[in-house]
């Protein structure tokens, strides 16, 4: 866990949770293999500007701290990198992935992103909240508390499955990266319509699935607070067969 301050100086790295700021947080394979950190580092400075940070370094120097960070790591590790842009720091920190195609107990959390589109760290309510649960098992389901609909979780995007048919949120989500590329393998196997189902609408679904850079791609078991629970594996086996494909020829 590394930190600096606008002037490049040697800082402790702060508690995130609460602070102004943007973060991403990517998926590291052996041999520092990094896919889509592009997309990542890309994704981190809109939510930059989408939040209106009052410093944002150019890309160039996020880059080399992020290079310099990798370096330092051995060539076995596996896991996640977190980057964060404060008003005045720029953060990084490293943790193992321990959930990465785990099955998931759901947990309902009422909540509205401020901003969608930016990922925060200022989302204290959110991913605050994650202390609570082990993360490597559980997750917080995001109902919205005005329409009742349920759009994605705390660390990953949701695909709600039904036979061949998937229903994959579009609006007022964050649009995660990995889902972002998994999208067109997604349409080329399966019959995808965009849209968030209400809470009355679960039964109607065999399979939920999480998306997203830590979990990869892992099946939700169950939602008891809302009477689901997942009635098989079959899609669940076709996608982590396409996410693993994907990441395959993306570390190639």
């Amino acid at each position: 866990m590394q930190a600096w301050t606008t002037a490049g100086q040697p800082e402790t790295h702060p508690e995130p949770w609460g602070r102004p700021g943007a973060f991403t947080t990517f998926r590291v394979f052996a041999d520092c293999k990094t896919p889509f950190l592009d997309q990542h580092l890309d994704r981190l400075l809109d939510s930059a500007k989408r939040l209106q940070l009052p410093w944002i370094p150019p890309l160039d120097e996020i880059h080399n701290r992020t290079s310099a960070y990798l370096d330092e790591l051995s060539n076995e590790f596996s896991g996640l990198v977190r980057i964060c842009l404060f008003e005045d720091l720029l953060g990084i920190s490293d943790r193992s992935a321990i959930s990465d195609g785990n099955p998931v107990e759901g947990w309902l959390i009422h909540h509205r992103r401020p901003d969608p589109l930016a990922k925060s760290t200022a989302d204290k309510d959110l991913y605050g909240a994650l202390s609570e649960l082990e993360v490597e098992k559980e997750d917080w389901v995001i109902i919205d508390p005005k329409d009742n609909d349920i759009r994605e979780t705390a660390t990953s995007n949701l695909i709600f499955c039904s036979s061949n048919e998937l229903l994959i949120p579009e609006k007022f989500i964050l649009q995660g990266v990995v889902l972002r590329q998994m999208l067109p393998l997604l349409q080329q196997n399966f019959s995808v319509t965009r849209g968030a189902p209400k809470d009355s609408d679960l039964s109607t679904f065999d399979e939920i699935l999480l998306c997203g850079s830590g979990r990869g791609v892992a099946p939700l078991n169950a939602l008891s607070e809302l009477g689901w629970n997942s009635s098989g594996n079959e899609n669940f086996n076709q996608v982590r067969q396409l996410y693993d494909s994907l990441i395959e020829q993306a570390c190639a």
